[in-house]
């Protein structure tokens, strides 16, 4: 049996847009979402904790939320943010928060998939060392049913420990018509934060053990975590 070593981008072009809104906002977003062309997003419920006043200020009223998050190249990304802006009214206090956030590794197949486009640099093994002192949190969309095969994977890498939370995806045509595979709509997000230095075998062992060549069709990507408190060394 050969060693599976997968690959991701030197660079990626791909980012995180996340909106969070009102649950009877949450429709609107989608279609927005959807006039964008935004390819693989995912959906999930959320309940706000912090203060009326709060909330007011972020411009996000209830307490109930729909979490909306999409993967876009850059470039779309920004299209996105400008159209939930205009036609939500995001840009003004009371009508839901949107983001984007840069991704720091994706497999090649998801950057080509996303962007349209092959990757701008030479793509490398992610068990490669990297040298950093900072912090990146790794994500892992699969199918139900794999998180503790998942969190098995990490910890041999070095991970410590993670967060799961539930969601739908709602792009699958797209994804089976690139990758030719049947995908489940439910879905289970994991993300841990680990030293940027560890975050390539992290990586590396996840897509072996979940990536997209396995029965849980894993998206596994990584993003940067500027500053972060309460975690272990």
């Amino acid at each position: 049996m050969t060693d599976y070593q997968p690959q991701m981008t030197a660079h990626s072009a791909v980012e995180l847009v996340v909106s969070v809104v009102d649950v009877s906002k949450g429709e609107k977003v989608l279609h927005v979402y959807r006039e964008c062309h935004a390819l693989v997003d995912f959906v999930c419920m959320a309940h706000g904790t912090a203060r009326t006043e709060m909330l007011d200020l972020l411009g996000i009223g209830e307490t109930a939320k729909m979490i909306v998050m999409c993967l876009m190249s850059r470039d779309g990304a920004w299209m996105l943010l400008d159209r939930l802006g205009r036609e939500m009214q995001m840009r003004y206090p009371g009508h839901g928060i949107a983001f984007s956030v840069p991704i720091t590794g994706i497999g090649v197949r998801w950057h080509k998939m996303l962007t349209q486009t092959e990757p701008e640099e030479e793509v490398h093994s992610v068990s490669k060392p990297e040298k950093s002192g900072g912090l990146d949190v790794v994500a892992v969309v699969m199918e139900r049913g794999y998180t503790n095969l998942a969190m098995d994977a990490a910890r041999k890498a070095g991970a410590r420990g993670g967060t799961v939370i539930a969601a739908r995806g709602i792009a699958e045509d797209e994804v089976k018509h690139f990758f030719g595979i049947e995908i489940q709509a439910e879905r289970e997000i994991v993300f841990l934060v680990v030293k940027s230095e560890e975050r390539q075998a992290v990586m590396t062992e996840l897509m072996k053990a979940v990536g997209m060549n396995t029965r849980s069709h894993g998206l596994v990507l990584s993003l940067p975590v500027s500053s972060a408190i309460g975690l272990a060394d």
